[in-house]
């Protein structure tokens, strides 16, 4: 039987036999399970530099895993060869490849057949919008390191590292690098102007935030710095004539306070929430609470139809989905999720709003992997939900602030942490006794005063008139709100306001 190249497999027949080196490889863990393994993931490469993804299910792991590493050339047959389809796929290719209980391979020497060691598929700016915000096909991104961020802990526990490149074609870009990847780079490494430095980050994803395309690894990422290959020699001569030195990027002020005092950051019951009056000079306001989501309201609906570019919801008109922001028609428009959630805690309920990345991550599906899944009003993957309950940051804004209405925008969720939420409880009953005694003193202060200044007015009185003198006291009761006002000293970044009693 004679080889075939990887750009040969099209069909799912199981007679194909390839040579290839392994260029990646990696775990797929379901993170819902304590990290269950669900298949091995390796990436192909052949002579002719072709690449297809391979995937070996659980089952067989223990069967072909320690046959195989990482750069090892290999001959193989007995798989499958199937149509490329899901989310989160680290090669654009149509065809992978399934490992089967039948499939076999030999370890081959180096001298047997002259195969690269490695092999990319670079993202390019045509495909840029295509897959902004769209999880279906992974981006591997190179260029020269421009900035090194700190390692930092961000919501919910989570460790990453920020830096920017300047892209192959030209473009600064950040890529956020998250757990152990982001312990690569230490900026004090890179304090001197030593050359151009080669960034490659596979396997990533991109997201648009305010017009500016950023980059995010995933399990599937791996980074090469400098690699000793002819095309990333070509990219060290061309940023060479440009200043190499690595700046420092600061972090935002928002990631400055931990995860545990984020989760309560200007905390209240959802009563206190709905009982507030905002100023409405307020532009924005972060603020957390507490409570168990009862019911999905699916009023308006649980997704809506996203532009690629702004985000925005596009209208169809007359079968084409056009934007009114861009002012253009949306030829790849996205599903995006928009979950309206009743939640409730011991004083009162209120409704939340979920959006797309959030709601991925709790429900661990992209919105449209479900649309396509389900013609449900409400799917069994939002339903399940309910009864969960959770910290919600909440950032409220004009539609809150100054017109009142509910529908709260959620901007982070946390996970319950009881030995938080109990310290915290026992600082609330400390803080307030603490405030009582206080307030007991300095009434005390202010009667003993009065007392003192009826005594002297009594005594002038009886001076003046023979008269009986007589003291009543009458008190006005007025209600309380709690008002909240824009300080001007605020840092702008986290937009931090004061709560005033006014009377």
């Amino acid at each position: 039987m004679e080889y075939s190249f990887l750009s040969d497999l099209h069909n799912e027949s199981e007679s194909w036999m390839i040579r290839v080196r392994v260029c990646r490889m990696w775990e797929s863990l379901n993170t819902k399970k304590n990290g269950e393994l669900i298949h091995l993931n390796l990436i192909f490469i052949d002579e002719q530099e072709n690449l297809i993804h391979a995937t070996i299910t659980k089952t067989l792991v223990p069967r072909f895993k320690n046959l195989l590493s990482e750069g090892s050339l290999y001959s193989i047959k007995g798989f499958k060869v199937v149509k490329s389809t899901g989310e989160y796929r680290p090669l654009s290719n149509e065809y992978r490849i399934i490992f089967l209980v039948g499939t076999s391979l030999m370890k081959l020497e180096e001298e047997t057949i002259q195969i690269p060691i490695n092999g990319f598929q670079f993202i390019t700016p045509n495909l840029i919008d295509l897959r902004v915000n769209n999880n279906e096909i992974l981006s591997d991104v190179v260029g020269c390191l421009r900035g090194v961020g700190d390692y930092e802990t961000v919501g919910g526990g989570w460790k990453k590292r920020d830096i920017t490149i300047l892209t192959n074609y030209s473009e600064t870009s950040k890529i956020t690098l998250w757990g152990d990847l982001g312990k690569m780079f230490e900026p004090k490494l890179y304090e001197k102007d030593n050359g151009p430095v080669i960034v490659i980050v596979t396997s990533t994803t991109i997201k648009n935030f305010r017009g500016e395309v950023s980059y995010s690894t995933t399990t599937a990422s791996k980074i090469y710095i400098t690699l000793k290959t002819d095309y990333v020699a070509s990219l060290v001569e061309k940023f060479s004539t440009i200043s190499n030195g690595v700046e420092v990027i600061e972090r935002s002020n928002v990631n400055k306070i931990s995860p545990e005092e984020e989760m309560f950051l200007n905390r209240m019951s959802i009563e206190e929430l709905l009982k507030t009056d905002w100023s409405p000079q307020l532009k924005e306001y972060f603020l957390t609470v507490r409570g168990k989501i009862t019911e999905i309201d699916n009023t308006f609906g649980w997704y809506y139809i996203s532009c690629q570019k702004c985000f925005r919801k596009l209208e169809l008109e007359d079968g084409v989905y056009k934007c009114s922001k861009c002012n253009n028609k949306c030829d790849y428009p996205l599903v995006k999720y928009k979950i309206h959630i009743k939640v409730e805690d011991k004083t009162a309920e209120t409704t939340l709003v979920i959006f797309n990345d959030i709601a991925e991550s709790l429900l661990d599906t992209a919105a449209n992997k479900l649309f396509k899944q389900t013609t449900d009003d409400v799917p069994t993957e939002t339903q399940s939900l309910c009864g969960r309950e959770f910290v919600y940051k909440l950032k409220l804004n004009t539609y809150n602030l100054k017109y009142g209405h509910e529908n709260f925008t959620v901007s982070k969720v946390f996970n319950l942490n009881e030995k938080l939420e109990e310290q915290d409880e026992l600082k609330k009953i400390k803080d307030h006794k603490e405030k009582n005694n206080n307030t007991n003193e300095e009434n005390e202060n202010k009667n003993r005063k009065e007392l003192h200044f009826k005594d002297i007015t009594v005594a002038k009185d009886l001076e003046d008139s023979d008269e009986d003198y007589h003291h009543s006291t009458s008190l006005t009761k007025k209600n309380r709100k709690n008002i909240i006002i824009e300080d001007d000293s605020d840092d702008e970044n986290m937009n931090q306001k004061a709560i005033e009693k006014i009377v």
